[in-house]
């Protein structure tokens, strides 16, 4: 057995490797100072092989390293590598590749071989991409395109000011906006093990609970619930209770989209009734969902806080949203500034 040991360190040295062991960059540094305090604790090749489950070979090299240069005989050198088979011209080409081909990895790499006469392969093309600060996400809708940017703009000024009033204790602000809850609704990601992914009963049609909310930066949820399709009655409906708890001396803002619903013969009868009750409504501009807050409220309650139990069945579904939304304030909240 093989039996060979560093000289005796010195306070200075163990101190030195303590430290690389316990705080050093690299893996490798830290194993390799780890090897050397063991040697200099009377432990052989063989055992520290065993404990740090590694060649006694490479243990014998360390030794001999360190002997020789102490801690810098310890730590990798740079290494040139291979040259890379891209160069900075491609890269730019890569970039302007990526903009016509953004979802189709083989066509990008067909287009860069035929322009460069560079073989690289899907593994290298992306590994390339993502150091080139590029991320391989699902597509998003938006409607940014569709609206007009002045008349966001200044639906924007305006809620601004409608807030900073509401924080002089001018007025309530609330916005208002509807959602439906199905187990046939996106679930969301989850953590799982390696081939053991989560998994829901799959419902090509499922009943839906619709939700009419009324929300305020300050915590507030006024709803109103239904399994039934929402028509503007029953809209009119929710607003008439929203008027019926409010406090009938206070003044309310409720700020809602553009929705038929909204814009129904019916819906602007009952403006002027409301008005009478202290309740003034603003609309947003159009194809702008991420001016009006409640939005967050219903990302947060069907990606983040219902339990995927909630979706084994409609009745555990129903019962799970009642729960968030009677908790919503105490149990759950959300920051809004």
């Amino acid at each position: 057995m093989a039996r060979r040991f560093v000289t005796p360190l010195t306070d200075a040295e163990q101190q030195t490797l303590t430290s690389a062991y316990q705080h050093g960059e690299k893996r490798a540094l830290r194993r390799r100072a780890h090897a050397i305090l063991l040697s200099g604790q009377g432990h052989t090749i063989n055992q520290i092989s065993e404990v740090l489950q590694v060649r006694r070979d490479a243990v014998s090299r360390w030794l001999k390293q360190w002997e020789v240069s102490g801690l810098d005989g310890l730590i990798d050198k740079p290494r040139s590598g291979r040259t890379p088979i891209l160069d900075e011209h491609d890269h730019e080409r890569l970039q302007a590749l990526v903009a016509e081909h953004p979802h189709q990895i083989r066509s990008l790499q067909a287009r860069l071989q035929e322009e460069t006469g560079k073989t690289i392969s899907t593994v290298t093309l992306r590994r390339v991409l993502k150091k080139n600060r590029h991320s391989f996400k699902r597509i998003r809708r938006s409607l940014k395109k569709r609206r007009d940017e002045t008349d966001f703009r200044n639906t924007q000024g305006l809620l601004k000011a409608l807030q900073a009033r509401e924080d002089r204790g001018e007025h309530a602000l609330y916005y208002f906006d509807e959602s439906g809850f199905s187990q046939s609704s996106s679930v969301p990601y989850a953590w799982s093990p390696i081939g053991q992914p989560w998994e829901v009963t799959a419902y090509s049609h499922s009943r839906r609970l619709n939700v009419l909310g009324f929300l305020s930066r300050t915590g507030k949820l006024i709803y109103h619930t239904t399994s039934e399709t929402v028509t503007t009655e029953t809209v009119i409906e929710a607003f008439d209770q929203f008027v019926a708890q409010k406090d009938p001396d206070a003044f309310a803002v409720v700020v809602l989209d553009n929705a038929k619903m909204h814009r129904s013969k019916a819906f602007q009868r009952k403006i002027i009734d409301w008005m009478a009750h202290r309740v003034h409504l603003v609309y947003l501009s159009a194809y702008s969902p991420e001016l009006n807050l409640i939005e967050i409220l219903w990302r947060r309650m069907k990606y983040a806080w219902l339990p995927l139990s909630a979706y084994l069945t409609f009745d555990r579904l129903c019962n799970e949203v009642h729960r968030l939304l009677r908790g919503y304030g105490t149990e759950h909240t959300i920051n809004y500034e």
